[in-house]
C-alpha cells in the first residue's frame, strides 16, 4: 500500500502516543507512523488554523516539520523513568541537546523550582545520563562537584 500524500510533523512521543493524542482529532490527519524511539510522524493534509490545532496537540513534547529540526526527545536520555522525563518538560526542557546546553545542576535547579520534593537522584541520573553513564557509575567526588553546582 503506498504512503499517504500529504505534509509531515514530526513528534516527539511514541505512535501509539500519538494516535492516543489524535483520537477523534481528524482535521487532515493521514497515518501516524514510527520514527524511531519515542518518535513519530503524522502524514497530514492540515493548513492553517488546523494545523496549528494539530500542532498544539505536541506542544509540550515538541515537534518540528523536518527531521532534522526535531531533537531528541528527553524521554530516551538514559537513566530517565516517563516522570522525571515529564518534569523535564514541565520545567520547559523537552530534548537532550536542551539539557546538554543548560547543564545537569540548571536543569536540576529548574525542576526543584516546580517540584521541590524532587531527590538528588534526578540530578545524578541527569548528569551520568549526559555522559552516557549508568547513574551508579557517578564517584562520590563528582556527586560532591554537582552538589557545589547547586547550591551556587
Amino acid at each position: 500500500m503506498p504512503d499517504p500524500k500529504g505534509d509531515k510533523l514530526f513528534v516527539n512521543v511514541s505512535a501509539a502516543a500519538a494516535r492516543r493524542r489524535l483520537k477523534g482529532f481528524g482535521h487532515g490527519v493521514r497515518k501516524i507512523q514510527s520514527n524511531g524511539r519515542n518518535q513519530a510522524v503524522v502524514i497530514h493534509t492540515a493548513t492553517g488554523r488546523h494545523l496549528e490545532e494539530l500542532q498544539r496537540q505536541f506542544d509540550d513534547v515538541g515537534f518540528a516539520c523536518t527531521e532534522l529540526e526535531l531533537g531528541e526527545s528527553v524521554e530516551n536520555l538514559r537513566n530517565l523513568g516517563p516522570t522525571s522525563a515529564a518534569w523535564l518538560r514541565e520545567a520547559g526542557m523537552h530534548t537532550v541537546a536542551e539539557l546538554r546546553r543548560l547543564g545537569p545542576a540548571l536543569a536540576y535547579r529548574r525542576v526543584k523550582k516546580q517540584q521541590p520534593k524532587v531527590s538528588l537522584n534526578l540530578l545524578w541520573a541527569l548528569a551520568a545520563g549526559l555522559a552516557d553513564l549508568d547513574w551508579r557509575e557517578l564517584t562520590a567526588a563528582q556527586k560532591q562537584a554537582l552538589r557545589k553546582e547547586i547550591e551556587e
